[in-house]
């Protein structure tokens, strides 16, 4: 007899039930542990690959330094200089980057004599004044955002036993080529970075240990592991809740068609696309799974489809990028990519090039008198015009507002010359009357041709061609010019040549540019006091003004060149704490800065300073900007950033309320001709009703030259906002101090 109660089947199915769920939940933990470690090591094992991928781009990088500071100094000038130490400040400055040695990522380079010193005339900021002997290996250098690397190269003895007779330094940014070095399929390049921790000089091959980065994330592989993941939850899930005996059925039933669904996945990563999974269920095929099949290659053909479109659509944002939305001619970024490429084209041949530059005379005149629409409908016709009488596989490029550009091969000066008169006929062929157009619609042209093998001449032939498009505007002048010697020198004539170099290489190297800040005062209690940035040019002892530095610029088309030049000296002054936190600043800008796509990224170092004060961008309203369009996106882009507007010169042309209307702005600067007029009693009361307007509309004012204590006290009378003038203080160097100037007038705004 059987003591107590038998079990019945029923609790030993509860007990192999709980057995069941207790060894699944041991085995999902198990698992969950695995997948974890598996992540764990693919991860490190990832860092690792990493970390060999960057030791071997910066080893590539390393040797490139290295090979270029032995080409230099095998450079036979170099050993010249050596010799004849006399010029070496001249060859520094005009033979030295220009000869094509030196890469563009070489920031300074410098010859030293056989005991480590420089040579005489060296003013390198970068470079030191004497080396350590022997030289040593190359090293990283701490810069301001990024390292540098220097690198000393003995300049070889004309005998191999003598000791060298000098040596060589460079100093170069290396972070850029080593992120475009190679295609890295585990770093993440723009992460690339280095931590010196408190040293500033380390030795080169040091670098990798100093190194920082990010990998690479791994779309597919998150995929999967969430899939995997999923799976594994739905699993247990599904087996908790059902029966032992359908235990192994229903394992059979899910966990092959997964894996067979993530074979395909494993196989999908490694195809070009293609593939078709088939039935995963075999003779009892479960719903789910072939939905997820299904599913899967439905995916794959519309990723196909996907696939196919993006190409076509990255060959239609070409097209889109390339060319000019107006006219449909090619636009400044191909004509870039075009001009670095042409030099590498034209050294094959020996056949000539041509740079013809085409210029509509009085376009803003016409823009005013007859309207943008008019203006485009102008615009459109003269570059069919131009681009119909051009050859088969010539292009016209638009790089300015009305300024066209052709490059054309194999052709000598008479072909150049016959191509201006072609396009002179047809211009005056065309009816521009169509349009509304009243007055003919002239060109002028510029050519200039050069010899494709003489890479110096290219260089010169956008220069060459202003010069002759300069002498075409001229009147008398035939309008189709070809460039001439004598023609340059008729050019220079029109500036002091001191000047023209001065101001050429204030722009292009930075050095001489100085900023004079002239308060602009409020005159009321509601508004702080600011001050206005203006540009001076000191060389030689004797200070340059804007007088002689704008003729220069606009001759040479450096707008842009000089706005980025007074932007970092002016980032420079806010970085030295030589603008106090309190005071505002406002900066000028040109047209063709306003318009240019990367005024945005320009600008970006000065967002952290409008934490503590108001930086106004001034446009002067005077300036031709032809692409209104894209001025407006720019400013509107600026003021969501916090950056303030202020149209200049208001009043000094026709077309003030048009850009009052169309443009962001805050700030409304009355021209001083306007001001000039307060002297006038009819003009008085124009000049009053406008400010009136304008206060009404929420803009702020100011009064532009006030000279004299009248004039304040009428601007004060009309509630202007702030004043401006030598009345209320002259531009002075920031070394005279700020406040002190903005608070001699602070008593104005309780007049």
């Amino acid at each position: 007899m059987i003591s107590g109660r038998t079990p019945s089947i029923t609790h030993y199915a509860l007990l192999l039930a709980a057995i069941a769920l207790v060894t699944l939940a041991s085995f999902g933990l198990y698992t969950w542990y695995k997948v974890d470690q598996l992540r764990g090591e693919i991860q490190e094992s990832g860092r690792e690959a990493a970390r060999q991928e960057l030791a071997g781009t910066l080893e590539h990088v390393l040797t490139q330094a290295a090979e270029q500071a032995s080409r230099f100094a095998r450079w036979e000038e170099v050993r010249q200089q050596l010799g004849t130490p006399h010029y070496y400040a001249y060859w520094k400055n005009h033979r030295m980057h220009q000869a094509g040695i030196l890469t563009d990522r070489i920031l300074d380079a410098g010859i030293y004599d056989h005991q480590g010193m420089t040579l005489p005339g060296s003013d390198s900021d970068h470079l030191p004044g004497r080396l350590e002997l022997p030289p040593p290996a190359p090293r990283a250098v701490r810069g301001d955002t990024e390292p540098f690397l220097m690198v000393i190269e003995p300049i070889p003895a004309p005998d191999a036993a003598q000791s060298p007779p000098g040596f060589v330094g460079l100093k170069s940014r290396f972070l850029d080529a080593l992120r475009e070095g190679r295609v890295y399929r585990h770093v993440d390049p723009e992460s690339i970075r280095f931590d010196l921790g408190e040293r500033n000089v380390i030795p080169a091959r040091e670098l990798l240990q100093h190194a920082q980065f990010d990998l690479r994330p791994n779309p597919m592989a998150d995929q999967v592991e969430d899939l995997l993941s999923g799976a594994v939850v739905n699993l247990g899930a599904i087996l908790g809740v059902i029966t032992l005996v359908l235990f192994s059925t229903l394992a059979y039933l899910i966990v092959r068609p997964l894996r067979d669904i993530s074979g395909h996945v494993d196989r999908l990563r490694e195809s070009a696309g293609g593939l078709v999974l088939k039935r995963v269920g075999g003779l009892l095929p479960v719903a789910e799974t072939e939905k997820i099949r299904e599913s899967l290659n439905s995916y794959q053909a519309r990723l196909q489809d996907v696939h196919s479109s993006l190409k076509a659509k990255n060959r239609e944002f070409w097209r889109i990028a390339h060319h000019d939305a107006l006219t449909g001619v090619r636009n400044r970024r191909a004509f870039d990519e075009y001009w670095d490429t042409l030099p590498r084209l034209a050294a094959r041949h020996s056949y000539p090039v041509c740079f013809a530059l085409f210029d509509i005379n009085h376009f803003k005149a016409i823009n005013d008198s007859y309207g943008h629409q008019t203006g485009d409908a102008v615009l459109q016709s003269v570059a069919r015009s131009i681009d119909e009488v051009l050859r088969d596989g010539e292009h016209l490029f638009r790089i300015g507002g009305d300024e066209f550009a052709a490059l054309l091969l194999d052709c000598d000066e008479s072909g150049a010359q016959r191509l201006g008169e072609r396009c002179q006929e047809r211009i005056r062929a065309t009816d521009f009357t169509q349009y509304g157009v009243r007055e003919p619609i002239k060109i002028s042209i510029g050519l200039a041709v050069a010899p494709g093998n003489d890479a110096p001449a290219m260089q010169a032939l956008q220069w060459q061609a202003d010069v002759a498009m300069y002498k075409a505007k001229r009147p008398g002048s035939s309008p189709v010019v070809l460039f001439t010697p004598e023609l340059e020198k008729d050019t220079q004539s029109l500036y002091s040549n001191w000047i023209n170099n001065a101001v050429y290489e204030a722009i292009t190297r930075g050095t001489g540019i100085r900023m004079a800040y002239q308060p602009v005062v409020a005159l009321n209690e509601h508004h702080p006091s600011y001050v206005e940035a203006l540009l001076r040019i000191e060389h030689q002892g004797e200070v340059i003004g804007p007088a002689d530095i704008f003729p220069v610029v606009e001759a040479r088309r450096l707008e842009v060149d000089l706005d980025r030049a007074v932007l970092t000296r002016i980032l420079g002054d806010l970085r030295a704490s030589l603008i106090p936190p309190e005071v505002g600043i406002s900066i000028n800008l040109s047209g063709p800065t306003i318009v240019n796509a990367g005024l945005t990224q320009w600008l970006e170092a000065f967002v952290p300073f409008l934490q503590d004060r108001p930086i106004i961008l001034e446009v002067t309203e005077t300036a031709l900007i032809t692409e209104i369009g894209l001025a407006t996106e720019n400013l509107q882009r600026l003021r969501q950033k916090g950056f303030l507007v202020a149209l200049d010169d208001f009043g000094s042309g026709y077309s003030s309320i048009r850009y009052l209307a169309s443009m962001p702005v805050d700030t409304v600067k009355f021209d001083i001709t306007l001001i000039r007029s307060l002297d006038v009693p009819d003009q008085h009361h124009i000049l009053e009703g406008l400010v009136q307007m304008i206060r009404d509309v929420g803009y702020t004012t100011v009064a532009e030259g006030i000279e004299t204590a009248e004039q304040l006290s009428r601007v004060h009378a009309l509630k202007f906002d702030f004043a401006q003038g030598y009345h209320l203080g002259h531009p002075a160097p920031v070394s005279q101090g700020l406040p002190r100037v903005l608070q001699a007038h602070a008593g104005i705004s309780r007049m």
